[in-house]
């Protein structure tokens, strides 16, 4: 045998070379996960940046759309109110073609011997006062108020019999404001 060889620093070198070996290794592997680490933290980043270019989009959306709401509700709003008086305008209307109606019945219904002295007008119906010859006519005005598409239910408050009849009469209008507007379609 060989005694004279001496393997020692054969095993030092080897050693020196795994330590390198492990060394770089090491420093791949932590370069490795550091470019790991950093790709990651730099997609998440880039993720974040997007999400929060997409938040600012609707926000922005969302602020433009609450402000055609606020459009839409001010639009809505000035609708009703013009609805409202169309509303009013139909009621004058309709009160106003009841009123003409009420007057030219009246006027067709008065029986001869009867004259008017004075006629108030209220929401509800029509006051009249007046003379008449006999209650006789009294009673066909009555009658023929009643058979009227404008009057309701008439009422003698007061009669003064004399030679002369004075009276005082309450006839009240028709409720239906539509009974008013199809009779004009009719006629």
């Amino acid at each position: 045998m060989n005694s004279g060889v001496n393997l020692l620093p054969w095993r030092e070198q080897q050693r020196g070379r795994q330590r390198r070996g492990v060394a770089i290794i090491a420093i791949a592997l932590w370069l490795g996960s550091a470019g790991s680490i950093g790709a990651v933290w730099w997609n998440l980043d880039r993720d974040i940046e997007h999400q929060r270019s997409r938040n600012q989009f609707l926000i922005g959306e969302i602020s433009r759309v609450e402000r055609q709401l606020q459009e839409v509700n001010e639009i809505q709003n000035r609708k009703e109110a013009l609805i409202a008086r169309m509303e009013v305008i139909r009621r004058l209307q309709a009160d106003r073609v009841r009123l003409v109606r009420a007057m030219s019945e009246l006027a067709t219904t008065i029986p001869e011997g009867i004259f008017f002295s004075s006629l108030q007008r209220s929401v509800e119906g029509i006051s009249l006062t007046g003379v008449a010859q006999s209650s006789s006519r009294i009673s066909a005005l009555m009658e023929q108020l009643a058979d009227t598409a404008s009057f309701d239910r008439p009422e003698l408050n007061m009669i003064n019999v004399g030679d002369t009849q004075e009276f005082e009469l309450w006839v009240s209008f028709v409720r239906s404001n539509e009974s008013y507007l199809t009779s004009d379609a009719n006629q």
